[in-house]
């Protein structure tokens, strides 16, 4: 175990952090009560069995020292080296080139609605802290385009957290396929001209570009606004507003799942609420996260599980997708309790359906936040299937338990 956890920091911090020391943790934590106690100190990066496994900064360790030390078993120090020029280019690291910068990202989009402009127009959900357009990409069929009728409609968004690169990656690589088989494949064709498709591939484009500045990754996890204290940073994806700071986040401005000092506090969550309430045909939505290869469905927030007929549809749906890309499906809250996520707001505020994928690596032993260029691939065609199963389900997702 100790040459995994020297090998993983390797992998991990080869390029840097810009905090100086960060620290490996291990805790044992038996029952899920446990796992969520530590949630609401740190993000979880790995469970497996009775042992919780993340990279914590000085701060964090200190207050899981504090809070719940009887639960920490060891702990190993790393203090990166940051780069030698003090380089402030964007580009990933060596090796890891494929991964698109965001101006990249933004270079895709702009030049697949200049390609495909019968069934492609741009959308903008707004700008981030630092002035970023947060920009994405509306599919659907030539009579859809200038048509005010209700067409169906699904939401997919990536990279809430910046270091999730990879989850920026699929979402990128689904929309070029739907476009590149228009036409061509029957399929592809027909679920295009039924229903409204939105992708959203950076959410967080300050913290995903943060987080490879000067060719250093930094296990950057949140945005980029400045905090009341000095620090920086808010978790996006624990400052939506069903169950808001109920647990699973923190209000340490300095913490990784900082919920913001109020729901919808940051710009970027503020575009996603504004995007979905104005679009009513959403329903529904993937939001693409790493890692663990699993498939993710309300209650994040409470251990109750959803009831009733779309308790049945999640857990459908979620099993039917497993069978493709071998993830595991299973209620978020299962790992632990975390609140304030865009599934649970978008199902609990909305009645959307809302599935989070942990794309590849399926642990930290495997590459983790930073697995390489080597999966892109891989985890594209792994979701292919789900994702086209779910364009087809918009139209109504309760035709699932249908016979």
């Amino acid at each position: 175990m100790r040459k995994l956890i020297t090998m993983a920091l390797a992998a991990i911090f080869m390029t840097g952090n810009a905090f100086g020391a960060m620290h490996f943790v291990h805790l044992k934590a038996k029952t899920d009560i446990e796992r969520s106690k530590i949630a609401n100190i740190i993000h979880i990066d790995q469970v497996i069995e009775d042992s919780i496994y993340a990279v914590v900064n000085e701060d964090d360790l200190k207050e899981l020292k504090k809070e719940i030390g009887y639960l920490l078993i060891e702990t190993h120090v790393y203090v990166p080296k940051g780069p030698k020029n003090n380089s402030e280019e964007i580009e990933f690291p060596k090796k890891d080139e494929k991964y698109h910068t965001y101006k990249e990202t933004m270079d895709v989009l702009d030049e697949m609605a200049r390609k495909y402009p019968k069934i492609v127009t741009s959308l903008s959900l707004g700008t981030s802290v630092e002035g970023r357009e947060l920009k994405g990409l509306r599919i659907t069929g030539p009579r859809n385009l200038k048509s005010d009728a209700f067409i169906p409609g699904i939401f997919f968004v990536g990279a809430h957290h910046a270091r999730e690169h990879l989850s920026t990656e699929v979402p990128l690589l689904l929309l070029k396929y739907l476009l590149e088989n228009y036409g061509t494949d029957q399929r592809i064709t027909d679920l295009v001209n039924g229903r409204d498709i939105y992708f959203v591939p950076m959410l967080n484009p300050d913290g995903a570009m943060h987080d490879i500045k000067g060719r250093k990754y930094k296990m950057w996890r949140k945005n980029r606004i400045e905090n009341s204290k000095g620090s920086f940073g808010v978790d996006l994806n624990r400052n939506y507003s069903y169950g808001w700071g109920t647990g699973g986040s923190s209000r340490r401005e300095t913490s990784d799942v900082f919920m913001g000092p109020k729901p919808f506090s940051e710009p970027e969550t503020q575009a996603v609420k504004k995007f979905v309430e104005e679009h009513a045909n959403i329903r529904i939505i993937l939001s693409f996260h790493t890692f663990s290869e699993l498939i993710l469905y309300p209650w994040g927030g409470k251990k109750d599980g959803v009831s009733g007929k779309d308790g049945q549809v999640f857990t459908k749906m979620a099993e039917t997708m497993s069978k493709w890309n071998k993830y595991k499906p299973m209620q978020a809250s299962g790992l632990y309790v975390a609140t304030g996520d865009t599934c649970d707001w978008a199902y609990g505020e909305h009645g959307i359906f809302c599935f989070t994928f942990e794309l590849s690596p399926k642990s930290r032993w495997r590459g983790g936040f930073y697995p390489g260029a080597k999966v892109i691939e891989p985890a594209f065609q792994a979701n292919i299937l789900p994702a086209l199963y779910l364009i087809d389900k918009a139209a109504d997702p309760y035709g699932v338990l249908k016979k």
